[in-house]
């Protein structure tokens, strides 16, 4: 058996008008570009944790490494006076090197580690302060972690 179909039959088969897949297909787009932005932030923002993480690990196995050396090692020398009241300079350094992710004294390191000293003032220094600095991406960026070592 044969099914005619009237023109009241066409009038209920309506679909999509190309105006609405358009529609559609921009509304998509839009929310596509904003998953596509946030994942960049993402990544961007887990890229610097992990430097952040890093260097404040390479400025603490520093201190610890410091604070175990004898009050008169030549690590713990003041040899910069200029900065003994801002230790936290990384113009004008007691010590410095570079280093990559792995703690390695490297040159061209992708971190710059820094320690500055300052000696208590008095003729027989009782006390040393000491900021260790740690710096990457050309010392756009930075972590300190500073102690008062005693003899």
């Amino acid at each position: 058996m044969r099914k005619f179909f009237t023109s009241k039959d066409l009038d209920r088969e309506k679909g999509f008008t190309l105006v609405e897949v358009l529609v559609a297909v921009a509304i998509l787009t839009v929310g596509l570009l904003a998953v596509g932005t946030m994942q960049l932030t993402s990544i961007r923002g887990n890229f610097m944790s992990g430097n952040t993480t890093t260097a404040l690990t390479l400025a603490s196995q520093k201190m610890e490494d410091l604070l175990n050396r004898t009050y008169s090692d030549a690590a713990l020398t003041d040899t910069t006076a200029a900065n003994n009241t801002n230790l936290s300079s990384i113009t004008t350094t007691d010590h410095e090197e570079g280093v990559d992710q792995n703690g390695q004294v490297a040159a061209g390191g992708f971190y710059r580690r820094i320690w500055n000293i300052a000696d208590s003032s008095g003729s027989m220094p009782t006390s040393k302060a000491i900021t260790v600095i740690v710096t990457w991406e050309g010392n756009k960026h930075k972590v300190s972690v500073s102690c008062l070592r005693k003899p």
